[in-house]
């Protein structure tokens, strides 16, 4: 077994799509008014339009992005110049060596470095 794909539901897809390709550096693999996709890796990051009137509660999916130590610095700065915000900065904490941000839209993503 193994994970196709993670997504988030959202209510605004062309900002979704707008923040994470910005953020990600990339386009979606995939993309219409309903759904876009993005492939990191083997993984697909996906966005599912909430146009159905379900109620979303919470950050029910947070992916977390390894990256170089060269690497997390800038991609701190490029999400909080994108809007992002800080929820909790464990970057000087070793036992966590990261950094839980949440996306314009609300959901949270973490950029780690395993060192």
């Amino acid at each position: 077994m193994k994970i196709r794909s993670a997504y988030f539901k959202v209510t605004d897809m062309a900002g979704a799509v707008a923040f994470w390709s910005s953020f990600l550096l990339q386009e979606p693999v995939k993309q219409s008014e309903h759904w876009s996709e993005f492939l990191l890796g083997e993984v697909r990051l996906g966005f599912l339009l909430n146009d159905f009137a379900e109620e979303i509660r919470g950050n029910s999916c947070v992916p977390v992005f390894e990256l170089a130590q060269t690497e997390l610095v800038a991609s701190v700065n490029r999400a909080k110049s994108l809007g992002a915000t800080v929820v909790l900065d464990g970057l000087a904490n070793p036992k966590m060596n990261g950094i839980v941000m949440a996306a314009p839209s609300g959901h949270e993503f973490e950029l780690i470095n395993c060192r």
